[in-house]
């Protein structure tokens, strides 16, 4: 159980390289979830407030990174598109990844 707890505590921790939220969700994205995931998950994920995850899922939506769902105006899910593919290997690249 404690190997569980501290694997969850890992997923908080932002990856060395990493500079932005904006970064960050690309990342979760595409390494760690299927290409899609709810908001909920991303701010369990990343400890960030609904509000900084909304705003970065704002400006990836901008540059055609992602796209969101939202019901009664409110972020429900996230969907990377081919521009967030195309930044997540942009990203490993910098990475050394």
């Amino acid at each position: 159980m404690l190997t569980e707890n501290r694997d969850m505590e890992t997923m908080f921790i932002m990856p060395d390289g990493i500079r932005t939220n904006e970064e960050w969700i690309i990342w979760l994205l595409g390494k760690e979830l299927p290409g899609k995931a709810g908001a909920d998950m991303l701010v369990q994920r990343t400890h960030l407030s609904m509000e900084q995850v909304e705003e970065a899922v704002r400006n990836l939506e901008r540059v055609r990174a992602v796209r969101a769902e939202r019901q009664d105006g409110v972020l429900s899910r996230i969907f990377m598109l081919p521009g967030g593919k195309t930044a997540l290997l942009e990203l490993k690249d910098r990475l050394g990844r």
